[in-house]
């Protein structure tokens, strides 16, 4: 199954309403190297593409097509719980 993760997701600037997925306290520990180095913990096969998030078009971020047999939910909370 593919998964599509935006960072945005775990970015600590914006709003959930914005489209950000985790709690602030996980976000401030966001990067897009550690984001890289916590999908390749958990052995995703990842692609990164430069995008922007629909929600928050004048942000410019990255998109991350991950494969993966989890559901989307379940792999984002296992990221934020690593960011903790």
């Amino acid at each position: 199954m593919t998964i599509t993760l935006y960072s945005q997701y775990f970015n600590n600037s914006i709003s959930r309403r914005l489209g950000r997925r985790v709690s602030r306290n996980a976000a401030k520990n966001f990067s897009e190297s550690k984001l890289d180095e916590l999908l390749r913990s958990i052995n995703a096969k990842f692609e990164v593409r430069p995008a922007k998030y629909p929600r928050a078009p004048w942000l410019s971020g990255n998109i991350y097509v991950v494969e993966s047999s989890l559901k989307k939910s379940t792999i984002i909370k296992m990221l934020e719980r690593k960011l903790l």
